[in-house]
Formats: structure tokens, sequence, C-alpha cells
């Protein structure tokens, strides 16, 4: 019995069994079940040269047969007709009263049509009735004197070479006519361990292969190593760093602002690519305890709120594409508390809309240029506490404007607050008399064109819990056409009598909805707008 290393046995079972199994590979018919005893295995086999020649080597892996009784069957990949049946040698030195499990066996020579890959069968007392056949364990790669080379579609990995391909060609010299060409249609294994990277290729027509991996910011120098039977090449891509630069516009020195202001912070963020040019990076920015990001061309700008004195660093979040850009901070000197909001005034509108102006300035020193404060609209009902309705921002030594995205209601208590600064605004009760259109509608419903249509309704106010008829006001009458692209239209108006009630009579034209608007308040009241109501005009 001829036994061979450990390390090439080992190969064997791997390379065999992946290849087997592997996803690329052409289907093979299934292997019966073992028996348990065999712990569910089937043998193995590969391609073996030596002196010239091509032979099988066999690995046994089965208790329910001996070495001695096993054919080895040749044939196409996708083709059942056998083209070649060889013995193993060797298999004396087995003895009988042992199953040789794991022991490698060489067949006879190999002869067969033509170049390329062959399915190996594993037949046991073959024509007997207890036959077994084993399909698929291997692949037999007829071809002498292997020769593979490898090459990658960039020299190294970086941020610019994420994604790799590493390509090759195998040629082989024909066993028959002793030609060099190219070895078509057979499989390889390989690996890259680093990228935690593995797997099968197969030969084009023109003997060529190609493999893709991605790699992230975490990967490293990373080697390819293939295997194609007992030929070994490896192909090293080495992890390339890139410099990272970072450019601060402002703010630069030492920086005094008010305490709770929001300090402008800007700057831009490039590389140095891999053909030498310096580009923008998007990527997150650091500035203290607070993140931003650049944009698409480098450049970050953000706010930095001010509530101590010291050290600011502005760096970039590390990222092992690229080597650390030199440090950068500023300084921040003790923040006083000067920050005040000056000519604040307050209204609601007939639609129910608050809106604040007024000045944010300092009640002495200065503040740097582009310094702002984010600035909160706060409400609260009688007896309740303040709750924001939404926040603004607003400039040093500007004025403003801004409205509340909350509504009125009939009475409530408002006011501007500094978010940061711990600073309050004057409060405002803010309030109207709520109004409300009712049992308004058009008719009669689907007349016909130059017909009397009568729009009609009533309008009440609302004193304390009660709704009230609200007398003498003017309520606007609007036409929107169906036609497509129609805007909306007065067409004319009614005054509500002494119960609150109005009506108003037109001429039926064309389709359209219908509408009734109190829009016409007094500074005290809200405006209110009553239902849609379409009607068809035949």
């Amino acid at each position: 019995m001829k036994k061979y290393t450990a390390a090439l046995a080992t190969s064997i079972a791997v390379c065999a069994a992946a290849l087997v199994a592997a996803p690329a590979a052409p289907a093979a018919p299934a292997a019966p079940a073992a028996p348990a005893g065999d712990g569910g295995a089937k043998s193995r086999t590969e391609t073996l040269l030596d002196g010239g020649k091509v032979y099988a080597l066999y690995e046994h892996m089965s208790s329910r047969f001996h070495p001695k009784d096993v054919t080895l069957r040749i044939h196409a990949k996708n083709d059942s007709k056998v083209l070649a049946d060889v013995r193993l040698d060797g298999t004396e030195a087995c003895p009988d009263t042992d199953d040789c499990y794991e022991d490698t066996f060489r067949s006879e020579p190999v002869t067969l049509p033509a170049m390329g890959a062959y399915v190996i069968d594993v037949v046991a007392r073959e024509g007997q009735p207890n036959e077994v056949v084993e399909p698929g364990t291997g692949y037999l790669n007829y071809g002498l004197h292997p020769r593979l080379t490898l090459t990658s579609s960039r020299p190294w990995i970086s941020y610019d070479n994420a994604s790799l391909a590493v390509s090759g060609s195998l040629v082989a010299e024909d066993p028959h006519t002793h030609e060099v060409k190219p070895f078509a249609g057979v499989g390889m294994y390989y690996r890259a361990r680093e990228a935690r990277g593995e797997g099968w290729v197969w030969t084009d027509e023109a003997g060529r292969f190609t493999s893709s991996q991605h790699f992230s910011e975490h990967s490293t120098d990373t080697t390819y190593e293939y295997m194609f039977d007992q030929q070994y090449e490896s192909l090293t891509l080495p992890f390339r760093k890139q410099e990272l630069k970072l450019t601060v516009d402002a703010p630069t020195g030492t920086v005094t602002a008010p305490y709770g202001s929001d300090i402008p912070v800007s700057g831009k963020l490039t590389r140095i690519a891999d053909d030498g040019t310096e580009k923008p990076l998007a990527a997150e920015v650091q500035i203290g305890d607070r993140a931003a990001a650049s944009g698409a061309n480098g450049t970050f700008s953000t706010a930095y709120t001010v509530k101590q004195g010291g050290q600011v660093s502005v760096r970039p979040t590390a990222s092992n594409w690229f080597t650390a850009p030199a440090p950068y901070s500023f300084t921040l000197a003790t923040p006083p508390r000067t920050s005040e909001l000056s000519n604040v005034k307050a209204e609601v509108s007939k639609y129910r809309k608050v809106t604040f102006t007024g000045k944010l300035g300092v009640t002495r020193g200065s503040y740097p240029a582009g310094a702002q404060a984010k600035v909160s609209i706060d409400r609260r009902t009688e007896g309740g506490s303040w709750s924001s309705t939404g926040t603004f921002d607003a400039a040093y030594g500007a004025s403003f404007t801004a409205s509340s995205p909350k509504k009125a209601d009939a009475g409530a208590q408002w006011r501007l607050r500094l978010v940061n600064a711990g600073v309050n605004g004057p409060s405002f009760t803010l309030g109207r008399t709520y109004t409300k259109i009712w049992n308004d509608g058009v008719s009669p419903e689907g007349v016909r064109k130059g017909t009397t249509l009568t729009a009609k309704g009533g309008l009440m106010r609302k004193t304390g819990s009660t709704w009230r008829p609200y007398g003498g006001q003017k309520i606007r009458v609007w036409f929107k056409a169906a036609t497509a692209g129609s805007a909306w239209q007065e067409l004319g108006s009614a005054r509500t009598l002494a119960d609150g009630t109005f009506r108003k009579n037109f001429t039926a034209r064309r389709d359209g909805t219908w509408q009734m608007r109190y829009t016409d308040t007094v500074a005290s009241h809200y405006a209110d707008y009553g239902s849609e109501d379409y009607v068809d005009v035949r």
C-alpha cells in the first residue's frame, strides 16, 4: 500500500469534499446514504500527476467494502457514458481484517479521449448483488504539467480600490499531443484568509478565471491562495492607507461668545487619492462631543453650543482607510451670561396663527460673527406648565420673525425662551373668540343650467362654553369649477341676521364646489370656513 503525507491527505480530503459540494460545480447524482458506522461519509478522489502520467488518487472513507473491491469509473461531467475503468494499486497491503479507513491509494494510469475535467464515481464489488456505487466523489483533471498564473485588477487595497478582482489563467500539456494549451472547464479552490473569503472558481474556454472580493476599512494585507491539484500559487495585496487632510475655516484662536449661543464651525475634508490628486471626502467630523458630516464636496458647516470655556477639538471620525490628520482645536473663553431677547412682540391672527417678532442680542460685550441661538416658542394654559410648541434659530444682532406650528385657542400664555441660555422673554396672553359656520350648504342638488341656487347657513360665536348666534357679519360665498386646474373665486356675499342665519341666491352655470367663509372678522374673533358642497349642473 502506498502511503502519502498527512498534509497531502488532508489537502485531498478538504479539496475533494469542497469540490463535490461547490455551488458552481455541475450537478452530480446523489450518493446513497451511508450506514451509521460510516458517519455519513463517502470516499473521495482527486487527480495525481506523477512521472508524466495521470492517476486518480483515492481516499478510503467506508467500512462497507474493502479497497481491493474498488473500481474507479470515469465519465464526462454531463454524460454518464463510462470512458475509463481503473483499479487501485497497493490494496494488497491492506489486510482483509482492516478497513484501512482514511488510507489513500493510487489508481492505474488513466487514459482519456481528450484533455479536460472528468467525474469519478467509486464502484465497489462491481456487478455483484451487493454492489455499492458512490457517484461524484471527485474530479479527474486530465492534463499534464499544469501552470497557474495570477494577477489582480488593482495592485493594492485602498479606499479607491475597495472592490478587487483576482484573475488568472491555467494551461497544461495535452497528454496525447503534448501541446500546451488552455486548461478549460476545471475547478480550483481559493481562499483569502484575512478577508474571510473562499470558494471555487472554474476556468472558461480560454483557461481563465476570476474571483471578486469587497474589502472594508477593517481589512488588512490580504493573500490570495489558489490550489489546483498539487499546484499552488499565491498573490498578496497590500492594504494601503490614504492621507487625510482637515482644514478648519472657523472658528480660529480664542472665541468669546455668550453662554448658550451656537457658534459656527466650518471646514473641509480631503484625501490624497491613489492617483496622487487631492479629492473631497464625505465623512463624519467630531466637534467636541457633537458630530457633523461633510458633504460630497468635502465641506462641513455646523454649530457648536457654548456652555463652558476650554479647548474644543475638531477631528474626523477615525477610519482605517486613512491616516489621522494633524489635530485641530480652538479655545472657548469662559462664556458670559449676556444673551437677551429685546423688542419682543406677539400676535395671533384670525386664522389662529401665533407670530413673534423681536431681536436677539447681548446686554454687554460682543459675539462672534455668525453666532446663533436656538429659541423655543412656549405655551401654557391657565394653571398649567410651560411646554415648547417648536423652535427656530435666531442670529445675534438681527431681528427675527417666527411662528408657532401649533394653533392658538381661546386664550393661553405664550413666550420665547433661549433653549441653551436659560433666558425667558416676556409672556403674552393670546387668543380670540371662536366662530363657526353651521348648517350650511347649497340647494337644490342636481339642477339644470340656469336654475336658481341658494347658498345658506348660520354663523355662531362661542361665549364661555355656549354657542350663540352672531348677527351683522359678512359671509363670503366661494366657488371652484369642476374643471381640472380651476381656482377658487368669490361669487358674492351675504350678511347674517340677528339669529345668525344668512342666504344668497345664484344662477347655476356649471358643476363645481361651493363654500361659505367668514373672514371679515373683528380683531377679537377667529375666522371660519364652512363645509365644501359639490353641486352637479346638468
